[in-house]
């Protein structure tokens, strides 16, 4: 056995968590999270055999591809250095891909519950409302739905986060804590727009907050707008109008034309402007080893009196869909011998206009 796994007491009104402590994966997620307090990164403690202590904990690391209930499944730097604790692996870290959910939080994330009383202290990743009209999801690349709802029963005591204790999110894996949850075709870059009055779509779209936001006299709460990014500055266009609006963060920007009716508040140029932006400012180093199969000098010189030896594999991404608790080697601390690997390159960052 590894040992890679501890318990940490009384986390956000649970007895105890386990996290995957080991020095790598500690130094790794206290980078991520901004949190030098952090002991570790938390596993999954529900779904039964398939999800418990087998996967990271979703609520913490939405989006990264060893959560239980995977959605986008991004190959981040803290699966890599949890195999490389491991003692088997070197990990390439320039080809781990950028994960943002969590990202630069804080401990507060990780120590406090999502929601207190229905407010939280994270409103980009949370939401309180049941509302007819859509909202901007935590990346700024979708139209959703809060996934609140009223469930048959009162929650477990650390779920509640409402003063009825019935209402939560409908994620377990997200610990009952509510979030806009995209629909299939509601996409900027790539949405239907007959179901999406008043966004445009397109590959340089994202979403914005309305405010009192109309479209043909139809209230939209938020919307997909076009935006140009270039020398720090960020500018955005409405549907059937013309005008780019240049605008700071947090601006109201009130479009002109005829259809339109309310504001938009302008989000941070990073958060558009870059698909994953708040991890670059943290750079990761490159570690590029002998692959597994490589000879050891001695076996090279055909020296017999030296044991030939394995080097460390390396690797960038590890597992494919889909997975069984059974293969996860994080948790069930087992060396992989045959990596699956996959790789998904993505443009980072949007070329300037």
């Amino acid at each position: 056995m590894l040992n890679m796994i501890s318990e940490v007491l009384n986390v956000r009104g649970r007895s105890r968590v386990s996290v995957i402590s080991t020095p790598k994966t500690k130094a790794m997620a206290r980078q991520y999270h901004n949190c030098p307090t952090l002991e570790g990164i938390e596993l999954e403690d529900e779904g039964g055999s398939d999800g418990s202590l087998s996967h990271w904990r979703k609520r913490n690391m939405r989006d990264e591809m060893m959560t239980s209930d995977v959605e986008v499944g991004l190959y981040s730097a803290l699966t890599l250095a949890a195999f490389e604790d491991m003692g088997a692996y070197v990990a390439n870290y320039s080809a781990a891909e950028m994960l943002w959910w969590g990202n630069n939080s804080g401990c507060g994330l990780l120590e406090k519950k999502c929601l207190t009383d229905g407010i939280t202290e994270y409103p980009q990743l949370f939401c309180n409302q049941f509302d007819v009209y859509d909202f901007c999801t935590y990346d700024r690349l979708s139209l959703g739905r809060c996934d609140l709802k009223r469930h048959d029963e009162a929650l477990p005591e650390e779920y509640r986060y409402f003063s009825d204790p019935r209402v939560g999110g409908d994620d377990l894996y997200m610990s009952r804590c509510p979030y806009v949850e995209e629909y299939s075709d509601t996409g900027c870059t790539n949405g239907d727009p007959s179901v999406m009055p008043g966004s445009v779509v397109g590959p340089n779209s994202r979403c914005v907050k309305g405010q009192e936001l109309q479209f043909d006299d139809e209230y939209i709460g938020d919307v997909c707008v076009d935006t140009r990014c270039g020398d720090g500055t960020l500018s955005v266009r409405f549907l059937d109008d013309d005008a780019w609006h240049e605008c700071q963060a947090g601006e109201i920007v009130t479009p002109q034309s005829g259809p339109w009716r309310g504001s938009i508040v302008c989000p941070q140029y990073a958060d558009v402007c870059t698909a994953f932006p708040n991890i670059s400012s943290y750079p990761i180093p490159v570690v590029d080893p002998p692959l597994a199969d490589d000879p050891t000098p001695a076996e090279v010189a055909g020296d017999e009196s030296e044991t030939p030896r394995k080097r460390p594999r390396r690797i960038a991404f590890v597992f494919s869909l889909p997975w069984s608790a059974g293969t996860c080697a994080v948790v069930k601390e087992k060396h992989l011998v045959d990596l699956v690997v996959a790789h998904r390159r993505r443009s980072l960052v949007r070329p300037e206009a």
